[in-house]
């Protein structure tokens, strides 16, 4: 049996009602009034179907934020029927997510579609979800302006609004990179001095902070050494040290209170000049502070220009003392002459680096330079002869030269000490002692004097040597012969000189 209910609803069919009509004619009379009222009943029920949703729907489109939540609300028809069951799906769960009540939560920007079922009654709703970024309102930097010195640094911090900003990315740049640089992390070096501006942007957004660079003063200065001892033309250097280290103006001037004892360069190099004591200084040219070193100058010894000298009465020689291991340190020295009788030596006074020898007299005698404090002495031996023994001859260069292309040859004679008689130059002989082949003698026209006590004798040094091949292979060794005369007397005076391997005299 369908039962009541069953009954009912395979009447309601339209051929299920018409099959049970024809059934009907064939019932028998004592069930009629049961049929009626079946009947009745079937056709009342029938005229009132049980109403559904037909129809959902959502908004065809949806924006939200990034990070943000939405709830995205259904509409169903009939909306006066309860909701039905839904099932909602997202397209890109990596753009956006939906719970099942249908909140969606925007991940990343991008577009995605979102889809909402009621299974049950095979509806479907779908609308495009856009996830947007949250773009900045604000930015602002934790200082406006800041002075730095230089090589210090600075961290700079950017403020941005609102806090969840999508994209927090910040770009900074210096007005002027030599004179502070920026990091991506908003750390400020400054590697100059001046002033320059430091820019943090983000989209069209800015802030800035301006920026002054100071130079590290000076604070102070030492020196590697506070006394030092050295000897006339030693060297010492001393270093000046600057406080702070990292001070940017290092430049330091150097003075010697009396550079005649010690003098100092620009790199603190010490040089004693003169036995005796002085104080080198160095002051910064930042902040003018300074320090000073004490120098004390000693003397090692002393030597004379000349060691032996031969003179003729009333002649004189200029001597000078200088330090033993320089030929340039003239050392102030005072003079004395062991017999003033034979000669006599005058300075301009005590403490002078020169002196006038004067011969007097037939003898011998010695000067001697003695060093201020005393300790230190040079002498020279001073033989006062008569002249035929007096007169010495020097080839002056000694090494005489003559070039390639040369004219002539010259040699340059003086005789020391000469006597105040004339002194007659009667020939000069050029003397090849290596193979005697070659004698020379200086046409008169040729000797020229230049005072009493020189000449010049001129030679041609292709008659010497011959070709300029064969210069190139002379070996030899010649001599100088001077024949002269005083007050009637001939004298004869040899003077060696040396050629030069690869053509003329050397």
């Amino acid at each position: 049996m369908l039962g009541y209910y069953g009954l009912i609803q395979y009447i309601c069919d339209v051929n299920s009602f018409a099959m049970y009509l024809i059934l009907l004619t064939h019932m028998k009379n004592n069930y009629s009034i049961l049929s009626i009222i079946i009947i009745a009943t079937v056709f009342f029920s029938c005229e009132k179907d049980d109403p559904v949703v037909t129809n959902i729907s959502i908004p065809s489109e949806v924006t939200l934020d990034v990070g943000n939540t939405k709830k995205i609300t259904v509409t169903h028809t009939p909306s006066s029927l309860p909701a039905p069951s839904y099932v909602w799906e997202t397209s890109d769960n990596s753009i956006f997510i939906v719970d099942n009540s249908g909140n969606i939560t925007g991940l990343k920007v991008g577009e995605g579609t979102l889809t909402v079922k009621a299974p049950k009654l095979n509806l479907t709703a779908s609308c495009k979800v856009k996830v947007i970024p949250i773009n900045a309102t604000s930015i602002s930097l934790s200082q406006q302006s800041a002075t730095l010195l230089l090589g210090s640094s600075l961290k700079l911090v950017a403020t941005i609004l609102p806090e969840n900003v999508t994209d927090k990315t910040i770009l900074w740049k210096s007005g002027n990179e030599t004179i502070a640089t920026v990091a991506n992390d908003g750390t400020v070096q400054a590697v100059g001095m001046g002033k320059t501006t430091i820019t943090a942007s983000i989209g069209s957004l800015e802030a800035s902070c301006e920026i002054t660079v100071d130079p590290i003063k000076v604070t102070g200065i030492t020196l590697s050494k506070q006394n030092i001892a050295l000897e006339i033309t030693d060297q010492i250097k001393i270093d000046a040290i600057i406080n702070p280290d990292n001070a940017t103006n290092k430049k330091v001037i150097w003075q010697s209170k009396n550079p005649n004892i010690a003098e100092v360069d620009d790199n603190g190099n010490i040089t004693g000049v003169n036995e005796g004591n002085t104080v080198v200084t160095a002051k910064t040219e930042d902040g003018n502070f300074s320090a000073s070193c004490n120098v004390t100058v000693n003397l090692k010894g002393l030597r004379l220009t000349m060691s032996d000298i031969t003179m003729l009465p009333n002649t004189e020689e200029l001597i000078w003392v200088l330090y033993s291991t320089s030929d340039k340190a003239y050392i102030n020295a005072t003079w004395s002459s062991s017999n003033p009788n034979v000669a006599r030596v005058t300075g301009d006074g005590p403490g002078t680096n020169s002196a006038v020898v004067k011969a007097l007299s037939i003898g011998t005698t010695i000067i001697t330079a003695t060093s201020a404090d005393g300790k230190k002495a040079a002498s020279c031996t001073v033989v006062v002869q008569e002249i035929n023994d007096a007169v010495t001859l020097i080839a002056n260069p000694q090494k005489g030269r003559f070039g390639i292309g040369m004219a002539d040859y010259t040699i340059g004679c003086r005789f020391t000490n000469p006597t105040n008689s004339t002194v007659f130059i009667n020939s000069v002989i050029l003397i090849d002692d290596s193979n005697q082949g070659i004698q020379i003698t200086a046409p008169e026209e040729k000797l020229r004097n230049l005072s009493n006590n020189s000449f010049v004798i001129l030679f041609d040094p292709i008659t010497i040597y011959g070709t300029f091949q064969e210069q190139a292979i002379i070996l030899a060794k010649y001599r100088v012969l001077v024949q002269y005369s005083i007050n009637g007397k001939d004298y004869d005076k040899f003077e060696y000189v040396n050629p030069n391997k690869f053509g003329g005299l050397y």
